[in-house]
């Protein structure tokens, strides 16, 4: 019996939903999604090309489970579980940012008493350092800037 299941594929799905997206999911490099694979000894496949996109969860043959005496279900249990944490946490940022958003979008829309909204990492302009005090450019100060020999008065 436990041949024919160690020999069967084991998998599941879940399905993601429209707001998360996939790319953050995955995380750079895969740095969510590996940790989860290789802590509970599954291959997690993103499906994009179905509608609702789904995660499929399968074991994989070439793991050497740690502890035999936890079923194979378990272990996609395990891996559910970490991977509903993760888009729980997407979603949690997705609606912070949301927020943050909403706020700025006030604060820039409230100019009816002439405040102007900077944004927060606006920083001063500040003039190079030179040696001469800058001069205003008019067509004066340009006659006066060019050298003699293309001087045409």
């Amino acid at each position: 019996m436990q041949n024919s299941i160690r020999n069967s594929t084991i998998s599941t799905t879940i399905e993601i939903s429209e707001n998360v997206e996939v790319g953050k999911l995955i995380g750079r490099g895969g740095r969510n999604i590996k940790p989860i694979e290789r802590g509970t000894g599954t291959y997690i496949y993103i499906n994009t090309k179905v509608n609702p996109r789904q995660i499929e969860i399968k074991i994989n043959k070439d793991y050497k489970f740690k502890d035999e005496n936890i079923s194979l279900w378990e272990w996609i249990n395990k891996a559910i579980c970490q991977i509903d944490n993760l888009l729980e946490d997407i979603e949690v940022r997705n609606r912070k940012k949301d927020i943050e958003k909403e706020k700025n979008n006030s604060r820039i829309s409230d100019n009816g008493n002439h405040q102007h909204a900077t944004p927060r990492n606006h920083k001063k302009r500040r003039m190079p350092y030179t040696t001469k005090a800058r001069q205003p450019q008019n067509k004066e100060n340009m006659r006066r800037n060019v050298p003699h020999y293309n001087r045409s008065n």
